[in-house]
């Protein structure tokens, strides 16, 4: 008996999500490794950062790399860092106090630097303290118990974020401490000087003892347990300018950490990164190089194939391996399940221009269809189903990109300029778009201050692509950045299309005159 739409196994959006829900069996089961992913670099450590768009599937990556290593040798241990939930406000904001007074007292050099904050040694500790947690849950066999690795654990010990403990360095009370001084210090300068004075003697005994710890972790003799730290959810979101600029440096100086910390060959440590994070970091703070680490280290995920109306194409793939599995011991064939042409194209195109070769295109696919009350239960994807579920399918692509610029503008920028869009052709130029707001109006002044970041911005993120009618159509040529297409173009004939997509949300027409 053939399935019904509803039967389907969509996934979740999140990764994280689904590998801890019921279906995380469902999950490993329909997931299909990215065609240029050099696992084995990655495994090895010759690569350790995963990067790409919001939906590319980086998470799904990072859990397929430790189901991996886990099956290779059972004994693997395997552990996550999650920036955005791990380090929720209150904690980062701790940090942020921390990394400011060390910097401006006591910098690693030995040399005060007031202008330049860094968290590198707060980041090692952070490693420090999960490698001894990840050891001491795993039964203390990953590194051997020798005087070493006592007296790091020791060490490491003696720093926590919240202690009473006198003989433990409590990274909360030096935020204290840090806060007072700065806070009283324009009222009772006594007071201030008393605070900074024990503030001092407070991080330099934070700053060596991570150094400390540091020595005694290169001098560790690892045992043959295979060991991974990964880390995800490395986000920040453009709002408040402050705090932007605080995550941002926080993420530098953490894949700075993760970098040195790989050198040691005592652990590797594997990161996924947005895209737009890295951009972002180019933007608005001083990288310090960090480009050089991203450059080298890094593995870009691509779901790009060269015959795009190909069954074969590996997102069309991930699409007919979930269809299977709600048909257990059948032959299970696109042209079952869909229609050989929709709206005169073929469906395998149609399907893939409306994305932008992400498999989070296909959940969001899946799901519109299922929520579709009227066809769930349908047994074949008819034209009337695929035109009812791509308003939902419209609108939730377009908030997954929202959420992608939420790292270079703010919702109320981004609203701005998606308003000059909404409603208008599906064909535009800077000028025309400009035109569009009125003249001394918020969207006016926005459009002339960033007008040219927000194309090259929307080009990127799949709300534009370039379209060239220098030739009668059909003949016409596309670019798309998720097709490889590096950079928008706004001359020599090409123009900016909105994609495919999002054309429904905006109630823009999707046909071209």
């Amino acid at each position: 008996m053939k399935a019904f739409i509803k039967d389907i196994y969509a996934g979740m959006p999140d990764a994280k999500d689904e590998v801890f829900s019921d279906n995380s069996e469902k999950f490993f089961e329909s997931f299909i490794v990215p065609p240029e992913l050099p696992v084995n670099k990655l495994m090895t450590g010759e690569k350790f950062l995963v990067s790409g768009y919001k939906g590319v599937g980086k998470t799904s990556v990072l859990y397929y790399l430790q189901d991996r290593a886990q099956a290779e040798n059972s004994n693997t241990c395997c552990s996550f860092i999650y920036f955005k939930s791990d380090y929720e406000e209150l904690r980062k904001s701790q940090m942020d106090m921390i990394a400011k007074k060390l910097t401006s007292l006591v910098d690693i050099s030995g040399e005060i630097q007031p202008n330049k904050v860094e968290y590198l040694h707060i980041w090692r500790w952070v490693f420090f303290k999960q490698i001894v947690d990840d050891s001491t849950h795993n039964i203390n066999n990953l590194f051997e118990e020798d005087d070493n690795w006592n007296l790091f654990v020791k060490k490491v010990n003696s720093i926590c974020f919240n202690s009473k403990d006198k003989h433990v360095i409590s990274l909360s009370s030096l935020a204290i401490s840090t806060s007072l001084s700065t806070k009283e210090g324009a009222k009772v300068s006594a007071n201030a000087d008393f605070e900074i004075k024990k503030s001092i003697a407070n991080f330099q005994r934070f700053t060596n003892t991570v150094d400390e710890c540091e020595a005694l972790f290169g001098l560790l003799r690892r045992t043959n347990i295979p060991y991974y730290i990964f880390v995800d959810e490395i986000e920040a979101f453009y709002g408040d300018k402050d705090l932007f600029t605080r995550d941002l440096t926080l993420i530098r100086d953490l894949l700075f950490t993760i970098h040195r910390l790989n050198m040691t060959k005592q652990v590797r440590i594997i990161a996924a990164i947005r895209s737009e994070i890295i951009n972002a970091m180019d933007r608005f703070i001083t990288t310090r190089e960090i480009n050089k680490i991203v450059d080298g280290y890094t593995v870009p995920i691509k779901w790009s194939y060269s015959n795009t109306n190909s069954l074969n194409h590996p997102i069309i793939q991930v699409l007919m391996k979930r269809i299977a599995m709600a048909c257990p011991g059948q032959m299970c064939e696109f042209k079952d399940w869909f229609p050989d042409e929709i709206y005169g194209k073929d469906t395998v195109s149609y399907i893939l221009d409306n994305g932008w070769n992400k498999p989070r295109d296909i959940v969001r696919f899946i799901t519109a269809a299922q929520n579709d009350s009227l066809h769930c239960n349908d047994v074949f994807f008819s034209k009337a189903a695929i035109e009812t579920l791509m308003k939902e399918y419209s609108r939730n692509s377009l908030a997954e990109i929202r959420q992608e610029l939420q790292s270079l503008y703010s919702s109320t920028e981004i609203e701005l300029a998606l308003r000059l869009l909404r409603g208008g052709p599906r064909i535009v130029d800077k000028e025309s778009i400009r035109k569009r707001a009125a003249k001394g109006s918020p969207a006016r002044q926005f459009w002339d201050e960033r007008g040219d970041d927000v194309v090259e911005d929307f080009y990127r993120v799949g709300i534009f692509g370039n379209i060239n009618r220098y030739s009668y159509a059909p003949e016409w040529k596309w670019r798309w950045n998720h097709k490889d297409d590096t950079g928008v173009l706004t001359d020599n004939h090409w123009e900016l299309v909105v994609h495919h997509a999002i054309c429904k949300e905006l109630s823009i027409p999707y046909n071209i005159d």
